[in-house]
């Protein structure tokens, strides 16, 4: 049986690991309408939100500094600026001393939020700030082994969401992190749930769509965020890709300078069947890719030739997808490790499909030998055990 710990951090990590860098993304936008009462602090906020979510880290950086000059608690520029500077480390793994001086500014906002609290009795502003900042700590006290603080961390966020909502009932805002916690939650595997069901409320999979779909159509600030996470839930784990389109479409022109929303549109429609499409959205992920431009790099190189064999095995051709998947295998990559394993776990997929059983379980093994974790090696395994057969059943659009 796996310790205490390492349920923590499985716990935290899914709690708000559903997208790390939105997670960490998740301050800018809330617009004080209760604390912070200046609209121009409201103006910068939504344009360094923006800024971020687009990954303009230089901007979004400029935009946020000038918030000390209106916030006379500066919180919220100390806030800002330590999202900003994790943010920026989004493309490699951020440092054990990154993620302490993390933890120190976010514990010493926490203190001071909390000391405010106590002084403003209950303000919603104040309650869905310290939800959002206390779920932000957790998830890096778990990364960083600190378990009973992200047991603690936990507790407080849905505390105060609740009590936000409790005193306005109408801050919408406050479902997204509820909504997180519910659905995540629901998501845990049997081995962890008795454990984790002593201490914390259970989770609850249908209640926590609503939740995010709540916010994503009714909340200011984490509107955006709300959709974010509903696309990739979507795509991912529920595999709805007809709910997924409108929100691929939305926030694809609504930030094109964000690559993972290229990669989920093209999924998308290639799982619907618009393979037109789906190629459309594949050759502007080429040109970005060969100007590097839109914050594309040369790294991502493996993971474009794994959606191009994605999408023309779902299109039926076999022999362009096998070509495709061993180029993204010829591909030397580490932060992409979990494409390679697609790669393998697809080939021998398609030589299943062709009646390939000895290339197929071949591919199923190499799967498993990539050094990385994650739903490739799940089937992998599923399919060593039964050989895949048919292709899944496509949902269509609404």
């Amino acid at each position: 049986m796996q310790s205490r710990q390492s349920t923590w951090v499985n716990i935290s990590r899914a709690y708000w690991g559903m997208a790390l860098w939105l997670t960490l993304l998740l301050w800018p936008g809330l617009c004080p309408a209760g604390v912070w009462r200046d609209p121009k602090i409201e103006e910068l906020v939504v344009a360094g939100t923006d800024r971020l979510l687009n990954l303009d880290y230089p901007e979004a950086e400029k935009v946020f500094s000038r918030l000390s000059d209106l916030d006379s608690t500066g919180l919220l520029a100390q806030l800002y600026g330590a999202f900003v500077k994790l943010a920026r480390v989004q493309d490699r793994e951020a440092t054990p001393e990154e993620l302490d001086a993390f933890l120190a500014t976010l514990t010493t906002i926490t203190a001071k939020a909390e000391e405010q609290l106590r002084r403003t009795h209950e303000d919603p502003d104040l309650l869905l700030f310290l939800g959002m900042a206390w779920g932000s700590k957790a998830m890096i006290d778990g990364v960083r082994g600190n378990y009973l603080s992200t047991y603690e961390g936990i507790k407080r966020t849905r505390r105060y969401f609740e009590a936000c909502l409790q005193h306005q009932p109408t801050r919408y805002d406050a479902y997204y992190g509820l909504g997180l916690y519910d659905y995540t939650l629901s998501r845990l595997s049997w081995f962890y749930r008795p454990f984790v069901h002593l201490l914390l409320p259970p989770g609850d999979r249908e209640r926590g769509l609503r939740a995010l779909a709540l916010a994503g159509e009714r909340g200011t600030a984490t509107r955006m965020l709300a959709k974010f996470a509903l696309l990739q839930t979507y795509t991912g784990l529920e595999k709805d890709y007809g709910r997924a389109l409108p929100l691929a479409e939305e926030l694809l022109r609504r930030f094109p300078g964000n690559p993972e929303l290229y990669f989920q549109a093209a999924l998308v429609y290639s799982e619907l069947g618009r393979f037109t499409d789906a190629l459309e959205v594949g050759r502007r992920i080429r040109a970005n890719l060969e100007q590097e431009r839109h914050h594309f790099k040369r790294e991502m190189l493996s993971r474009y030739f794994q959606l191009m064999g994605k999408m023309y095995m779902d299109h039926g051709d076999y022999l362009t997808a096998l070509s495709f998947f061993r180029k993204t295998i010829a591909q030397p990559t580490t932060r992409y490790a979990w494409v390679t394993a697609w790669a393998w776990t697809r080939t021998g997929m398609i030589h299943d499909l062709l009646g390939e059983r000895g290339e197929a379980t071949k591919s199923y093994q190499m799967a498993l030998a990539v050094k990385t974790d994650g739903m490739a090696k799940d089937v992998a395994r599923q399919y060593l055990d039964e050989p895949y057969r048919k292709e899944a059943a496509r949902q269509t659009a609404p």
